[in-house]
């Protein structure tokens, strides 16, 4: 079997379009030696002269424009297959698809995936909103890429990884009687209208915990699930809200003032992916700007 490698085929190419060894030899970047004795032991494989001499005129033969064809149509899927490659390191040949919770859904996530743009600026992007519940079944059935959330998520086919800490922190109405106090403790809220959560929420857990650690009883008005909607009532002068400090962040509530609190900080964002499915490097470069978010 007759065997044309690459390098022969760039070779025989340049004096193809050039019609001389000197030619062929300033395209290549090379020594017009190389190119004689690459053309010499290109005809010695193929067992045939591809050229006439003349004058230090290279003439093909008719073999020679029966390959030249061939090569260009090698040539341009070559050019294609550089472009396709270009294509998917760039982002440009699919999407990402990132899930969040919420609280990160509002600033967070979309600064990142806006850092994001600026390396991958083609790349199609898809933002989805989910609850808690649905994080699991959105990364093991292929839905989304990633997800970010402020609680971990426990599962065997979910990888985990926590990043940034954040506090829980007291949103109230910018002039409430509690603004510009240092730090809020349980005490101080006791009589204050509370928009809660669902008990059996993480926000909802955590402000139990709060006033639980004090034995304490917060007055509650209104029931949320969100901390994006206790936030929203607490700007409508509808109590004050307990939620963690990512909701607040970006500036995303103008009209509500964000108040330190005497807790622990109980949140973090937390990166999940499916733990067999590798990342794209769109989506690997995500997780790296999520784990350096502050």
């Amino acid at each position: 079997m007759v065997r044309f490698s690459l390098k022969q085929i760039e070779y025989f190419r340049a004096v193809m379009e050039t019609g001389s060894v000197s030619g062929a030899a300033a395209l290549l970047n090379v020594s017009q030696p190389n190119v004689s004795r690459m053309l010499k032991y290109t005809e010695s494989r193929l067992g045939t002269e591809l050229f006439e001499r003349r004058h230090g005129r290279l003439i093909p033969k008719p073999e020679a424009h029966a390959i030249f064809r061939e090569v260009q149509a090698l040539h341009s899927h070559l050019e294609s297959l550089q472009e396709s490659v270009a294509h998917i390191v760039s982002g440009r040949s699919g999407r990402l698809a990132v899930g969040t919770s919420p609280s990160l859904g509002r600033f967070v996530v979309p600064s990142a995936l806006s850092m994001l743009r600026r390396e991958f600026p083609a790349l199609p992007v898809k933002l989805d909103i989910l609850s808690m519940s649905q994080v699991v079944d959105y990364l093991l059935y292929d839905q989304g890429d990633c997800a970010c959330t402020i609680f971990p998520i426990l599962h065997p086919r979910i990888e985990s990884e926590p990043f940034a800490a954040g506090a829980l922190v007291c949103a109230v109405p910018a002039g409430h009687r509690l603004d510009g106090d240092a730090v809020i403790a349980p005490v101080d809220l006791v009589r204050e209208p509370l928009i809660g959560f669902d008990p059996n929420t993480p926000h909802g857990q955590v402000v139990t915990q709060f006033f639980g650690e004090e034995g304490l009883a917060p007055t509650i008005t209104s029931t949320v699930r969100f901390a994006e909607s206790a936030c929203a009532l607490a700007e409508q002068g509808q109590g004050v809200a307990l939620v963690d400090e990512f909701t607040l962040s970006g500036n995303a509530f103008p009209r509500l003032a964000s108040l330190r609190v005497k807790f622990r900080q109980p949140f973090r964002i937390y990166f999940h992916r499916a733990s067999q499915r590798p990342l794209s490097a769109p989506a690997a470069r995500f997780r790296d700007l999520i784990a350096h978010w502050k």
